[in-house]
């Protein structure tokens, strides 16, 4: 059963963009930002643990779900991206919020500390990295970028889901519940951007830099990364969490720590993300 919003839907933020929006639950607010070309749906099996204690604030990144798609793909950055999020924090009313991001998200989670400091209560950047070097782009960035680039939409699928996921999971589409998420975030989802959106996001992650100031981060971080991810391998997020003054580090360990661990280990990522807001609250 789906979790049913207390309140959604799109705001006009003063980055000139539509953001869509969901709020679940009532508590210290706790923002979530999935990563690229993924929407809020990327988080539904988080959602419900983490309403035991807070209340969830989902967005679709610009580019993704049911926000504004901006057809200029070199505009997109992280930075942007997180001054989109501070301004739907602001049109929200809500002061600061502890903010969790995979991926990408994690990107954006970065730039949001670091230009908004006063609207962050505490970080989580999972799956994450400081500067894209060119291992990097020529990997995940090139060869998901070049079938989208021609419209191939089912191989761009067949490229991401091979980053992404285990080799379990491809073979047997198992457990259940990952399957049903792969479904609802990728194949099925009637919100998914896959050209312009998809793009931008790329391009995104091909400009994130770091690496020079995340030494500046004072607030309480958790940073994890998955040891079998060959989408961001865990030594990228290992150079952030050495970066980060005091930053608490987790890597997953197993055949499963894939990418998608938050799916894949759903129960060890929902512990080991619950306990550390449950310390910074």
């Amino acid at each position: 059963m789906e979790l049913q919003p207390t309140a959604f839907g799109h705001v006009e933020v003063k980055t000139g963009v539509s953001l869509y929006y969901e709020r679940h639950g009532s508590g210290p607010p706790l923002v979530l930002v999935a990563g690229t070309g993924c929407d809020h749906t990327f988080w539904r099996l988080q959602v419900p643990v983490y309403l035991e204690d807070h209340e969830v604030i989902l967005l679709d990144t610009r580019g993704a779900g049911r926000s504004s798609v901006v057809t200029d793909v070199e505009s997109y950055s992280p930075a942007v991206m997180a001054d989109d999020v501070a301004g739907l924090l602001e049109a929200l009313g809500i002061p600061a919020a502890h903010v969790a991001g995979h991926s990408l998200g994690s990107c954006i989670a970065q730039e949001l500390v670091l230009r908004h400091p006063e609207r962050v209560l505490s970080a989580q950047m999972h799956a994450t990295w400081a500067r894209a070097d060119l291992w990097l782009n020529r990997a995940f960035i090139g060869t998901t970028r070049y079938p989208l680039a021609l419209g191939d939409l089912q191989t761009t699928f067949k490229t991401v889901t091979m980053w992404m996921l285990s080799a379990e999971y491809l073979q047997t589409r198992l457990p259940e519940r990952v399957a049903e998420t792969v479904t609802k975030t990728l194949v099925k989802n009637p919100h998914l951007q896959p050209n312009e959106g998809m793009l931008g996001h790329l391009r995104a992650d091909e400009v994130h830099d770091t690496a020079d100031r995340l030494g500046q981060i004072r607030l309480p971080t958790l940073v994890t990364a998955g040891e079998a991810d060959l989408l961001i391998p865990a030594r990228y997020g290992k150079t952030v969490a050495d970066a980060i003054p005091r930053a608490r580090w987790h890597l997953f360990t197993g055949s499963r720590a894939t990418h998608a661990y938050p799916w894949e280990l759903e129960d060890s990522f929902n512990e080991v993300t619950r306990s550390f807001l449950r310390e910074v609250s």
